[in-house]
């Protein structure tokens, strides 16, 4: 499933939401949210905020207005795509 959740990341510049990700894997959010925290650690995956921006450097990741509303994307890590 990891594979399948990196795949169907690949082409979406944008990132998908852990919502849209578990609807498109038919899977439990519980389930993907799991997955997805291991990719982000591994390095695989990138989260990302709803404004394309990367959350891990800015800093105000916990007092995030946009956050709270639309929630985190992911995409793979630009450096996976180039292998």
């Amino acid at each position: 499933m990891l594979t399948q959740l990196i795949s169907l990341l690949e082409n979406k510049k944008d990132g998908l939401s852990l919502f849209e990700i578990s609807r498109l894997m038919d899977a439990q959010p519980s389930a993907v949210r799991s997955m997805l925290e291991l990719l982000v650690r591994k390095g695989r995956l990138a989260e990302i905020g709803p404004d394309g921006k990367v959350c891990a450097v800015c800093g105000l990741e916990s007092n995030c207005q946009l956050l709270a509303i639309k929630g985190k994307r992911y995409i793979v890590c630009e450096r996976q795509l180039d292998n």
